[in-house]
């Protein structure tokens, strides 16, 4: 048996995305938050930091698997998260107050329904640990 002690002094070689939990009621919760800013008494500084963690959730979702080989709409979704996500459209500091709330609910709604996607995807049967596929469904 492996006391926690050995467990923390053990490398582990398999970390990565997909590797470490999501925990999908911290996202959700920070995303709801996100997604019901009132603009007109929020300030700029909140708009940014809601963003960076917006960004953060979104990342760490497209790190793992959704069904992206196999759904059309997961692969949809990604393409409009890698423009949410390029440099180069990203608001910085010129950028109006209005135009970074837009980003930032536009980058919330597509965190949103990937973590919809996680959701779904991990209650499937196939993909829970330790559960096969039904043979007419491999």
């Amino acid at each position: 048996m492996t006391t926690m002690a050995q467990e923390h002094e053990t490398p582990t070689a398999e970390v990565g995305p997909g590797s470490l939990p999501i925990d999908v009621e911290c996202i959700r919760d920070g995303l709801i938050d996100a997604l019901t800013l009132p603009l007109a008494t929020t300030t700029r500084e909140d708009i940014n930091a809601s963003i960076r963690q917006v960004r953060g959730h979104l990342n760490l979702l497209m790190g793992e698997e959704l069904g992206y080989d196999s759904d059309p709409t997961v692969r949809d979704l990604f393409r409009q998260a890698y423009t949410l996500l390029d440099l180069g459209r990203r608001p910085n500091e010129d950028t109006p107050a209005f135009e970074a709330f837009a980003h930032l609910r536009d980058t919330a709604g597509v965190a949103q329904r990937l973590l919809d996607f996680f959701e779904e995807f991990r209650s499937s049967p196939v993909h829970r640990p330790g559960m096969q596929a039904h043979p007419g469904n491999a």
